[in-house]
């Protein structure tokens, strides 16, 4: 008596459900990280484009580069980021300083 049994549909619905999972959660975050990237690209390119004083005009740069790659914009979420890269931007040049810790600023927190 010689049983075998055929793994393939097994195998099948195995990778089946892997594949599954890749675009579930590896290309939203890809998709994220890639959106973040050309953030970064439009704020540094909108501050070498325009004088300082037109921050509308160098946001609007970024959203219509956002849109241009093809990324569907919510704007809470980019306005978050775009104000994160600015922010980053200005450490970089000195303009700005990075925030201290709470205890570092002498802030009383609510235990004291």
């Amino acid at each position: 008596m010689n049983t075998t049994i055929d793994l393939t549909p097994f195998i099948i619905g195995l990778l089946t459900i892997i594949a599954g999972l890749i675009v579930r959660y590896a290309v939203p975050f890809i998709r994220e990280k890639k959106l973040s990237t050309w953030v970064s690209i439009g704020v540094y390119a909108a501050e070498q484009i325009f004088t300082s004083d037109k921050w509308k005009e160098k946001k609007q740069y970024v959203l219509d580069l956002l849109s241009e790659k093809g990324f569907k914009i919510d704007s809470t979420a980019v306005d978050a980021m775009i104000e994160a890269t600015v922010r980053e931007l200005r450490i970089e040049q000195g303009q700005a300083v990075k925030a201290l810790p709470v205890a570092e600023r002498g802030e009383v927190s609510a235990d004291e």
